[in-house]
């Protein structure tokens, strides 16, 4: 199957924000809730690890769904029809 724009941008928007919150981990960790929340639960550098984790796995899935390795599923438009 062919790769559509929508595949691409939304994988290339996914690569590029995870790739900013890598870089920005710090910031990311120390002035949003969810960061505060995430250091005071499991400390400082489990915290750290666990979001570069995260982050990494979310570049990859971004630039393999832009680059068409894995692609997003299609439902066939008589399986659609059928549901209603």
């Amino acid at each position: 199957m062919a790769m559509t724009g929508d595949q691409l941008l939304i994988g290339g928007t996914t690569a590029a924000i995870c790739a900013v919150g890598y870089w920005r981990e710090r910031w990311l960790l120390s002035q949003t809730p969810k960061g505060r929340w995430l250091v005071r639960r499991l400390g400082g550098s489990k915290a750290t690890w666990l979001l570069r984790v995260l982050l990494a796995a979310g570049l990859g899935f971004g630039v393999l769904l832009a680059t068409g390795v894995i692609n997003p599923i299609r439902w066939s438009r008589a399986a659609v029809d059928a549901r209603d």
